[in-house]
């Protein structure tokens, strides 16, 4: 059933403790001061929405308040590329590094390599399988290390001479927020700044993209959700960390002119996505006869969008040029109620599902993007309709033996939603 209208303060050099009790490296102190900035930023954010300053005429870039570049550009993405992702065994960073080296040989880069800390907010062994395909299918490796460990990417820039980064490394999850607040601080927004720091040093700078959140728009009312929207309704600290994360973008830029592309991607799912989404977290707890928690009634909404088009529109946005921070919206533009998404999975699992009403401020009622500014200026297009996406989620979980499927769904973030 689809929507019928169109969608703490850190003291300076502070340890930082992560949720398993072990400390990571020391917050270099232009990491700590930056991270300052970047509240104050996103503190003038939140009231300072760009809507009231946009025009809807003149210049297509323009009147997303997007700079044009001018005489300045960005590398495109060819036979001459050497691209860094963060994540590298994440979700989306795997399936983007697959695609990349799917290409034909002029569009296919130079070179490929992944980085990821292999955490345990979900199953460690479905991390390895990614990284495993990556390397039997295309000869990717995916480096174990910390994306705030600096000697680490200060090697790999070295060696390789990165002419994009891709920054999808992050921690995720809204409700596994709520409890171990601090890894989000660790995680988006000290090692973003770590990196932004790096890249924004860099001669020349590397084309410079990152993850950011349908998240951000958290209590908004506007519907459906627009770049030109004020983001001033936080609704939890996952969402909140990644506007900070577009705020702290966007100092970088006017401190050391880093052009970057910020994209808020809409509830991504699909083959090997992540155990705590809907999709797999459903589909899991269906199978086994388990009871699935729905929160505001279960009358909530969600964009849903297949990670294949998520994968397009962030190929598209490595080669966009803009002269400040920009930011798109990458979702299917086409929400779905969640009773509608529970009848799909349970027809294609010949399996009624059991579940339970639980109330929460922290979940959104409705995601729905609206795309308009990525078409318009990246030439971004989803193609997949949630049955289509379905269908290919199912057809690769069904491949998986009930060990492996059962295995992959586990993770500290079920054990960790609630504190001990």
């Amino acid at each position: 059933m689809h929507r019928s209208y169109e969608p703490m303060s850190i003291a300076k050099g502070l340890d930082v403790p992560d949720d398993n009790g072990k400390a990571p490296r020391p917050m270099k102190t232009y990491a700590a001061g930056a991270l300052a900035a970047a509240a104050l930023l996103a503190i003038v954010g939140l009231v300072a929405g760009s809507e009231s300053i946009a025009s809807l005429s003149g210049e297509p870039q323009e009147k997303w308040n997007d700079t044009p570049c001018g005489d300045k550009s960005v590398p495109k993405v060819d036979s001459d590329s050497r691209i860094l992702v963060t994540g590298g065994a994440g979700f989306i960073g795997m399936s983007l590094m697959a695609s990349l080296g799917s290409r034909d040989a002029k569009t296919k880069p130079q070179f490929v390599v992944g980085i990821d800390s292999f955490n345990d907010y979900y199953s460690v062994s479905m991390k390895r399988g990614r990284a495993q395909r990556l390397k039997k299918e295309f000869g990717y490796e995916v480096i174990e290390a910390d994306v705030c460990d600096t000697s680490v990417i200060d090697k790999l820039f070295e060696e390789h001479k990165f002419t994009h980064v891709v920054h999808l490394a992050a921690q995720a999850g809204v409700r596994y927020s709520i409890t171990h607040p601090m890894t989000y601080v660790h995680n988006n927004l000290e090692c973003v700044v770590s990196l932004l720091d790096y890249v924004a040093h860099r001669k020349p700078q590397p084309a410079y993209v990152y993850a950011s959140s349908s998240s951000v728009y958290g209590l908004n009312k506007k519907i459906p959700f627009s770049e030109l929207h004020a983001i001033d309704h936080p609704a939890n600290l996952y969402g909140t960390s990644k506007f900070a994360d577009e705020q702290i973008a966007a100092a970088y830029h006017n401190i050391h002119g880093l052009k970057s592309v910020g994209l808020r991607f809409f509830t991504v799912y699909g083959p090997w996505g992540r155990p705590d989404m809907a999709v797999s977290l459903f589909t899991n707890k269906i199978e086994n006869g388990e009871i699935i928690t729905l929160f505001n009634g279960g009358e909530m909404w969600r964009d849903f969008t297949f990670v294949d088009d998520i994968v397009q529109g962030i190929e598209l946005a490595m080669e966009y040029c803009a002269d400040n921070a920009a930011v798109f919206n990458l979702g299917n533009s086409k929400p779905v109620k969640l009773g509608y998404f529970l009848e799909q999975i349970e027809a294609r699992l010949g399996v009624k599902a059991k579940f339970e009403y639980q109330a929460s401020n922290a979940e959104i009622k409705e995601t729905y993007a609206d795309i308009s500014k990525a078409h318009e200026l990246l030439g971004y297009q989803p193609t997949t309709s949630i049955e289509s996406g379905l269908d290919q989620f199912m057809a690769w979980y069904k491949k998986l033996d009930k060990r492996t499927r059962d295995e992959w769904a586990g993770g500290r973030f079920k054990a960790g939603r609630f504190r001990k």
